[in-house]
């Protein structure tokens, strides 16, 4: 047996309930993800705006994740040129 953590009520729950489903309940309306299954574990999920904003905040983040790689390559490449120099400066001497 469980019951809402919202309302208190009792939940009549389907037969196949797995981890991360998401059920209704029949009194409150409010509607509940399963977080675990032993021991039953239920959480109120709220729909509102700020699943926009936290949607804005990953593409943000994977923004800044980009240019720390570019930043990266732009040092590798720097690196590079610097051996590149090196190089060139040995076969001058070889002429």
């Amino acid at each position: 047996m469980a019951r809402c953590p919202e309302c208190g009520e009792k939940l009549v729950l389907p037969a196949t309930l797995a981890r991360w489903d998401r059920i209704s309940c029949s009194s409150c309306g409010a509607e509940l993800e399963v977080l675990n299954l032993k021991p039953l574990e239920l959480e109120a999920v709220y729909d509102t705006e700020e699943e926009g904003l936290l949607d804005e905040l990953e593409e943000d983040l994977d923004d800044a994740e980009e240019l720390e790689e570019m930043d990266d390559l732009e040092w590798d490449d720097e690196e590079g040129g610097e051996e590149e120099e090196e190089e060139e400066e040995e076969e001058d001497q070889d002429w």
